[in-house]
């Protein structure tokens, strides 16, 4: 018997997406997509607010693989909690991956960076309502700040760290237990954290730079920097033939930033209406990028750093 919790629409007011102005102290933009707007689909969606979870969509719902369990909604406003658990544990370390119809956990992550136990159980869902073992101990590389994608019918991993330090190479996997390395030191370097995007038909690595492959193995730098300063936190989405970066914070400064670009080398920084943030969960559902969750930390009244964190939803759609 799952808990049913029903919110309430509110009013949804619509944004357009605007160039950055100085009062915010973010740099100055030029707005290129300007047939965009963002909707507040509601300032609570239930589930707890927080960051560093996923969502996924398909062509009937939007399921989200929150730390509190998975919560469902049909339209990115009314939610609701179903039985499947969170079995990852930690989405800060590990992620699920969407593959053929179902979703994967990758590993289980217990504890913090400093104190932790891993695992290399894979546990699949394809009803969405119970987590099938598929093996307890599995040859996946125990490493986490990794993102897993799905390219040429398989899952890949491609660099991610330890305790040891980051990794350059590249692992796949056509059944998400049985993990073969294809590469020891993919052209890029060492790293973690970075994003992989399937776009206009190839791969894009992004990350504070942009490189492209058509096999996953040999790599084109695109562009050095993406944009000044360090930026972090950020999610990406292709919608509308363009590459949306969402939630760009930069040099450890959160802010309400999208970053967008139609071919992976020139980028435009603009700011949405939504609180600064990062850690954000996005997906493309039905023609729109559905956002949720993040965290903003700063100075509190006692001078100490704050943290505060979101559960409202919003969508980007095109005029």
């Amino acid at each position: 018997m799952h808990r049913r919790i029903a919110i309430k629409p509110v009013s949804r007011t619509s944004y357009r997406l605007i160039p950055f102005l100085t009062r915010h102290k973010n740099p100055p933009g030029d707005s290129v997509h300007q047939g965009y707007v963002w909707t507040r689909f509601t300032p609570d969606a239930g589930y707890a607010k927080s960051y560093n979870f996923q969502l996924f969509a398909d062509d009937q719902y939007i399921r989200a693989f929150h730390h509190d369990g998975v919560w469902l909604s049909k339209d990115g406003i009314t939610w609701r909690k179903t039985e499947l658990t969170d079995i990852v544990n930690r989405q800060a370390f590990l992620d699920y991956v969407k593959f053929k119809g179902a979703v994967y956990a990758l590993g289980t992550f217990t504890g913090n960076i400093e104190h932790y136990t891993q695992t290399s159980q894979i546990a699949r869902t394809s009803d969405f309502k119970s987590w099938e073992i598929l093996s307890k101990n599995s040859n996946l590389p125990r490493r986490y700040f990794y993102h897993p994608f799905v390219f040429q019918n398989k899952i890949w991993i491609v660099g991610g760290e330890d305790a040891e330090g980051k990794y350059s190479d590249a692992w796949v996997s056509s059944d998400a237990v049985q993990w073969t390395k294809i590469a020891d030191d993919l052209p890029f370097g060492k790293r973690a954290g970075q994003h992989f995007v399937i776009f206009k038909d190839k791969l894009y690595m992004i990350d504070y730079d942009v490189w492209v492959s058509a096999d996953g193995l040999q790599w084109a730098l695109l562009t050095p920097k993406i944009a000044e300063g360090n930026i972090f936190g950020y999610s990406v989405e292709v919608y509308d033939n363009i590459l949306w970066l969402v939630g760009c914070n930069r040099n450890g400064s959160f802010r309400s930033e999208v970053l967008t670009s139609s071919d992976g080398v020139t980028w435009t920084s603009q700011r949405a209406p939504w609180s600064p943030r990062g850690g954000v969960a996005t997906c493309v559902f039905k023609n729109q990028i559905i956002m949720t969750g993040g965290k903003y930390g700063g100075p509190g009244i006692s001078g100490q750093t704050e943290f505060v964190y979101s559960n409202d939803v919003w969508s980007l759609r095109k005029q």
